[in-house]
């Protein structure tokens, strides 16, 4: 089984932050959506106090089957708390 990819993440919380982040996933992603192998892992750039919700990589996989090419024009999967 090879490594699965890291996909780019925009999370906004209920609050309005927002959160950049690389999330692994077992599914195909396209190349403009995949995190750079430096960035880290989790969150990224934003601002603190939200909290990510259990079932994030579900909803990443769900968005990615419902609007992959807005996400491809992004060049992020969205993802709101």
């Amino acid at each position: 089984m090879s490594d699965p990819h890291r996909v780019r993440i925009k999370f906004i919380c209920r609050s309005g932050h927002e959160h950049e982040m690389c999330r692994p996933i077992e599914r195909g992603v396209p190349p403009e959506l995949r995190c750079e192998p430096e960035q880290p892992q989790g969150f990224g750039r934003g601002d603190g106090g939200c909290l990510i919700p259990p079932d994030i990589d579900a909803r990443v996989n769900h968005e990615l089957g419902r609007n992959l090419q807005e996400s491809k024009r992004r060049g992020f999967v969205l993802i709101e708390g």
